[in-house]
Order: C-alpha cells, then structure tokens, then sequence
C-alpha cells in the first residue's frame, strides 16, 4: 500500500479519502498532476495515490493501515517539531451499525507523505507555531528547490 516499502530513491504517496466530493476529487487530480511534474523533472522518482478511510476506529479490528500510517506520521512529527491536530483530530463519532458511541481518528481530506531510501521524511499537511503548511506549499517547495525543508526533514524509520 505504501510507497515507503520500496527501495531507494525519493518517493511520495498522496493519500485521499474515497468518499470527497467534486471539488476534492479536483483538487486532488490537481496534485497528482503537479507530482507527475515532479517525477518528470527527476525531484520525485515516483508518485502513487492510495485511498483511505475518512474515519478509523481507534481500537479494535480493521482499518489497521490507516492506524499504523497515522502512528508513523506521528513519530515523524514529534521528531520534527510539528503537529498534525487538526488535520488528523479525534471524535466520538456514532456506529450506525453497532448503535455504540466510539472514538475514532479523522483522516484528512489529501495527505501528502514522501519517503527518502525507504525512510518517512515529510508529511503534508502540519502545524508549526501557530502557521501550516499544505499539501500544495510542500509540493511547492519541492519545485522550486528540489528538496524539503532542512528542520522538517526528520527521517523516521519504516524499517
């Protein structure tokens, strides 16, 4: 599922929920357009969307991808100095199938996650002291530079 099990290189994973409406779902096309850019220019040495889940039970069976990716993004963030609130957040939401109240993460909308050699070295978007940055800006940076921003490059193992 995720590009951070691919050997070498410089690789990013878009994430998008399945259930966005029309002009999400544009917005992301967008995006994946601009990461094509970059594979093509050589910054990115290959891109990949995957679909997640808008809501995860925090506990118990199932959605475990979409956990052990926010587990991961989290460790980066705490190494970068960032947070991920409230692009991820929390919620007691209702089971219309159980009937039962339960806390469950909310995945964002379009998350961005690029990997060097196989390690998580950003995630889009965060938090840093009251700015954030998107999934467009870090694109962006990408772009113009060809690199990540040197303090939000913390590089979490996968391994």
């Amino acid at each position: 599922m995720s590009s951070s099990t691919a050997p070498g290189g410089r690789r990013a994973t878009l994430f998008v929920r399945s259930d966005l409406p029309k002009p999400s779902q544009n917005r992301c096309t967008a995006i994946e357009r601009e990461l094509q850019e970059l594979v093509c220019r050589g910054v990115l040495d290959d891109i990949e969307t995957v679909e997640w889940e808008k809501r995860v039970p925090l506990q118990g069976p199932g959605n475990g991808n979409e956990r052990d990716l926010y587990n991961e993004f989290a460790d980066w963030a705490r190494g970068a100095g960032v947070c991920l609130a409230p692009f991820f957040d929390t919620r007691l939401c209702y089971s219309s199938t159980t009937g039962e109240k339960r806390r469950e993460l909310v995945m964002p909308a379009v998350c961005l996650a690029v990997y060097e050699d196989g390690d998580l070295v950003q995630v889009a978007p965060f938090a840093d002291a009251g700015r954030t940055e998107s999934v467009e800006e870090c694109i962006e940076e990408l772009a113009e530079t060809g690199t990540l921003p040197e303090n939000y490059s913390t590089t979490v193992s996968t391994v």
